[in-house]
């Protein structure tokens, strides 16, 4: 099943990895901290990471720490990976859903995405949740070590290609000597965005955006309302930067994906950075079309 080129491999320890885990603080609107407070926590933490190989986002909940830590990670040009642990339900003990999580973090560019448990069947079901939505490496981590032959045949035949903290690494090498027949699982050809409590798979055609939503006071209620509206996308309208403020402090109140229409790049990046998702943008914005690719390219959005 394997050979020299083979992507399978076995990390037992973390010691090539520089490892970030939790910033401990909680951002805008459920906290006092700003996404860019955030990422200066996290730019600090990786100054210290010139002997390590690759980093690895390990153990964390919130789906700001995983943006700021891959942004800043990113500018090293190192490999990044991320590993989030999840429950029967899939999600991080701060309800992140594993394949918005994935959605966002690839669109980000990350270089491998998987998932940790002490559960075994967790662990399955969450790569077959994966596996359709994913087109980078997908892994998983043993918590405790430890991982059943029948697992690792498995999660082998799933697609799962990155074993992390497996401690019997040569159970896995006969794994990988066995005639292991593949599970094919169809991709997702939707547009794929997310949130930090949902991932959204939109077909174009069939698609419905809002009219757009002004940055105001009394925004918090009209996005509450527009849950009802039969919209499958909320489009705000950004006119200053101050629109961007406004709008992050109300995003946690929309259930919905959103579209941002901006009148310049500056508006634009300032959006796609301080959203904790991954957004549209509206390409009918009076902007220059590279600057719209530009900015999307670098905050993994969708243009439509």
């Amino acid at each position: 099943m394997t050979d020299d080129s083979s992507p399978y491999i076995c990390i037992p320890d973390l010691s090539k990895a520089f490892v970030l885990g939790k910033s401990g603080v909680m951002t805008i609107p459920y906290g006092e901290v700003s996404f860019t407070e955030l990422k200066s926590i996290y730019k600090n933490m990786i100054s210290a990471a010139e002997d390590k190989d690759f980093f690895l986002l390990d153990g964390m909940t919130l789906l700001a720490d995983l943006r700021a830590a891959l942004l800043e990670c990113r500018k090293t040009k190192k490999p990044v990976w991320a590993i989030i642990p999840v429950d029967e339900y899939l999600m991080t003990e701060h309800e992140l859903p594993c394949d918005a999580a994935l959605i966002t973090l690839q669109s980000l560019g990350i270089d491998c995405f998987g998932i940790s448990s002490d559960n075994e069947e967790n662990l399955i079901d969450a790569v077959a949740r994966l596996k359709p939505c994913s087109n980078i490496p997908l892994a998983v981590k043993a918590i405790n070590g430890k991982l059943s032959e029948e697992t690792i045949e498995k999660l082998i035949s799933m697609g799962v290609e990155k074993f992390i903290g497996l401690e019997d690494k040569a159970l896995f090498e006969e794994m990988l000597k066995k005639d292991i027949k593949p599970i094919h699982f169809d991709e997702i050809d939707s547009i794929m965005l997310a949130n930090e409590r949902q991932a959204f798979f939109l077909e174009p055609d069939t698609t419905e955006i809002s009219e757009g939503f002004t940055c105001s006071s009394g925004m918090d209620e009209e996005l509450i309302e527009a849950e009802n509206s039969g919209y499958d996308v909320i489009k705000i309208e950004i006119d200053a930067p101050d629109d961007v403020l406004v709008f992050i402090e109300n995003a946690h109140l929309t259930e919905l994906p959103v579209m941002f229409s901006c009148n310049n790049e500056t508006e634009l990046r300032l959006a796609l950075m301080l959203y904790q998702g991954r957004a549209i943008i509206d390409s009918t914005s009076p902007m220059d079309e590279d600057e719209i690719k530009a900015a999307a390219e670098k905050y993994g959005a969708v243009i439509y």
